[in-house]
This record gives structure tokens, C-alpha cells and sequence, in this order.
């Protein structure tokens, strides 16, 4: 699920009966901002979930942008604004996710999910999937060169 900016009191309600749904654990990464607002959604996201949701199991990381990614990567800062109320208690230049490289985000996100992946129930997943591949190469390449025509010319 994808919120931009904070989410209204309905999503976090409809997020948390679908976390609660599952009966699994879940796993949320945010993405966002670095500034007050941005900041604080994480905090607020998490608590309404978690009020809306009490009995689950809910994990929850801020993924982006860190402090140490600003650093790290050299991010591009710019003033906080001072007309956001939560600016007193925020130190620092904000920073916007767009900021990241796209490759970058793409690495996060990819290790986000990667983390969950049992490596050798994708690796047998992966060697079935190819010997199926190939038995039905063998079942095309063993049809009459007359029904494999015509299989062309239905695909078009």
C-alpha cells in the first residue's frame, strides 16, 4: 500500500484490517522524506497501525532517507521550511527521497524484499520452473510442422 503525505485515519484503518487479515506477520517499510513532516509520518503511521491493528505483528522501518544516506551518498539539502509546526524539534536540512538515484532506491527496495526470500526454495522454485520450460519446448518441437503453423498465426 502507498500513501503520499500523512494517511487519512480510513487508510491506516483499511492497512491495519488487512495487516490484521493476513494472520501473518507483516512487514512495512517507509520510505520518505527528510524533514519534520516526513519524519513524523513515520511515527504516525506506525502508532495508527498499530492502535488499529493491536493483536498483529507489525514490523516496521524507516528505509529513507536516513541521516547516514544524506551523508553517504552526498544527498541534496535544502532549507526546512519554518512554516512547518513540527520544525522547532527537527535539527538539520530536509532532504527529499527524490534526491536518491533511482538505482539506488531500486537497491532498497530490492533488499527490502530480498530479505524475505527463503534462497533455497527460490533456487528448487527456479530448477522446476526450467524443467518445465523445457518439457514444453520438447511438447512444441514434437508437434507436426502443420499445427505449429497454425499456432503462429493464432498467436498473431
Amino acid at each position: 500500500m502507498v500513501t503520499r503525505g500523512y494517511p487519512s485515519v480510513s487508510y491506516l484503518h483499511a492497512a491495519a484490517e488487512t495487516i490484521g487479515a493476513t494472520g501473518k506477520p507483516a512487514h512495512l517499510y517507509y520510505f520518505g522524506d527528510h524533514d519534520p513532516s516526513g519524519r513524523d509520518i513515520t511515527r504516525a503511521t506506525e502508532a495508527g497501525l498499530r492502535e488499529f491493528a493491536p493483536e498483529a505483528e507489525i514490523y516496521f522501518e524507516r528505509v529513507a532517507v536516513t541521516e547516514e544516506q544524506i551523508t553517504s551518498l552526498r544527498l541534496p539539502t535544502r532549507p526546512t521550511k519554518t512554516t512547518d509546526s513540527r520544525s522547532k524539534s527537527f535539527a538539520g536540512e530536509s532532504v527529499e527521497v527524490d534526491a536518491i538515484p533511482p538505482e539506488h532506491l531500486r537497491l532498497l527496495v530490492r533488499s527490502c524484499i530480498e530479505c524475505h526470500i527463503d534462497e533455497d526454495r527460490l533456487r528448487r522454485t527456479e530448477l522446476v520452473e526450467a524443467a518445465e520450460r523445457e518439457t514444453l519446448a520438447r511438447i512444441v518441437g514434437n508437434l507436426p510442422a502443420q499445427s505449429r503453423a497454425r499456432r503462429k498465426t493464432v498467436r498473431k
